[in-house]
């Protein structure tokens, strides 16, 4: 008989094998059930992504990018300021004429002139851009344009020089605009600032954020070069009347919705890319090529993406949802989108881990809207300020309110886009100033700081206006200005 000893010694190694096959016979039905899941999976992200395009499809025909592009405004070469803008920017000395023109020249109290050092210095820089200067004198006319854009496979990889092309520009017209008010040229003045408006307009219907944010930026300081015009003389009606009419057609046009379209479309192909394997981590996250010491972390970065592209579906289906919302509250009154946007970045913050590219892409929606909010304020501010001086030069007083303007001037009074009421209009010892509460949405009186124009609390988003006897003054502040109305 064998032994106690002798029986373990049997028994252990084939109790071993037996535990062995049984873990892997567990291994193997655990990949199984990991497989199933990730089909199962699969299929119902397949599932909802279908039919989240199918419903597109049906209540927003035209919502990819191909048809987007293909639907923007057609543009006769002759009446098209793309054109105009690309021919004056191969004008464009290689250095900038403003250069060693500081933009706190910008926050000077607009009813003081310039220096005479300044001003020799603006003309002798502004000299150097006579030639992009003349070629694009005719925009002031041209009030409609259309970049042609041509798109990357990967849409963030597109390039769009001719957003830089039009900014410098824009700037350049406001400069040639504060020298034409230092030597009492109104009429030129305002006509600059047109030519300014409208190379920014060129930008159209760009179905980018990017682009939309550059024609914002545009805006913003042609509505500065307006406001110091008018503090600097007095140019003639028609051409305040020719002026407001622009930036009231500049009001109206829908940018944050032009935007907010594209960008979901354009993000759709992005999607497309990561399923297709055309489209890396690194394409996402926008980033240079690495230091050789990265690479195994873009190893590994990457290798997880693989990997987890099983999941991109369900990805593009929260990221079209989520676009689609935020394209609805666009749609809403401006004042209304605040308290929207800030519960947008709170759902964002509570999604998935695993929605990688949806929280990359998602623009952040309160910034977003901030800069649209204040690019009306601007306009509407702007627009009630023509107004009121064509009123004053008409009944030779500024109005009591804005109702005044009433229909002759305004067809209505504009609204706030922060808060939704209308926009304010004090009196002031040497004039007016209408304005908009701004960001904080606290009424300061008309308090402008020149630094952040309605960005920092405690102060308002506006524009003065001086008495005629109070424009034109010698320079006494220096750039960095703040001003509060008295």
């Amino acid at each position: 008989m064998e032994t106690e000893k002798e029986l373990s010694e049997t028994i252990k190694p084939r109790s071993w094998i037996g535990w062995l096959k049984c873990l892997g016979w567990g291994l193997v039905i655990v990949a199984m059930l990991v497989a199933i899941r990730v089909f199962w999976n699969q299929g119902k992200s397949a599932s909802k992504l279908q039919e989240t395009l199918a419903e597109l499809d049906r209540t927003d025909p035209g919502w990819r990018l191909e048809d987007i592009e293909a639907a923007r405004d057609e543009m006769p070469e002759e009446k098209n300021s793309a054109r105009v803008v690309i021919a004056a920017a191969q004008q464009m000395p290689q250095r900038a004429p403003w250069a060693d023109f500081s933009d706190e020249h910008f926050r000077l109290p607009p009813n003081e002139m310039l220096s005479g050092e300044d001003f020799v210095l603006l003309s002798r820089e502004l000299a150097r851009a006579r030639p992009a200067l003349d070629v694009a004198a005719k925009l002031a006319d041209m009030p409609h344009g259309r970049h042609r854009i041509y798109y990357a496979p990967n849409p963030l990889a597109t390039l769009l020089p001719h957003l830089q092309e039009s900014r410098d520009l824009v700037t350049l017209f406001v400069y040639e605009s504060m020298r034409c008010n230092q030597k009492g040229e109104s009429k030129k003045a305002l006509t600059a600032c047109r030519a300014a408006l409208n190379a920014g307009r060129s930008i159209g219907d760009e179905p980018f954020f990017i682009s939309q944010l550059v024609r914002i930026a545009c805006v913003a300081l042609v509505c500065q070069a307006i406001e110091r015009t008018l503090a600097q003389g007095e140019p003639p009606p028609e051409d305040l009347s020719a002026l407001q009419k622009l930036l009231e057609n500049e009001d109206v046009f829908p940018g944050l919705i032009v935007a907010t379209r594209g960008e979901r479309a354009s993000m759709h192909k992005v999607f497309a890319g990561v399923e297709n394997g055309e489209v890396s981590l690194k394409d996402l996250e926008g980033r240079a090529s690495k230091a050789s010491g990265d690479e195994v972390e873009d190893w590994l970065k990457n290798t997880a993406l693989s990997f987890w592209r099983m999941d991109t579906r369900a990805d593009n289906f929260l990221f079209l949802s989520l676009m689609t919302r935020r394209l609805k509250e666009a749609q809403l009154a401006l004042h209304e989108q605040a308290a929207l946007e800030k519960q947008f970045e709170q759902d964002i913050r509570s999604l998935p881990q695993n929605a990688y590219i949806t929280r990359l892409l998602l623009p952040a929606a309160s910034k977003m809207g901030e800069a649209f909010r204040r690019k009306h304020a601007f306009l509407r501010c702007t627009i009630v300020a023509l107004a009121a001086e064509r009123r004053r030069r008409d009944k030779k007083a500024w109005p009591d309110n804005i109702d005044q303007l009433c229909p002759q001037y305004l067809v209505a009074a504009p609204l706030d886009p922060f808060d939704g009421k209308p926009l304010r209009y004090r009196h002031l010892k040497d004039g007016v100033v209408i304005y908009s509460v701004g960001q904080d949405g606290v009424d300061n009186g008309g308090y402008l700081d020149r630094e952040r124009y309605g960005t920092s609390s405690g102060t308002d988003i506006g524009v003065r206006l001086w008495d005629a006897a109070q424009r034109r003054q010698p320079p006494q502040t220096k750039p960095g200005n703040r001003e509060k109305p008295q």
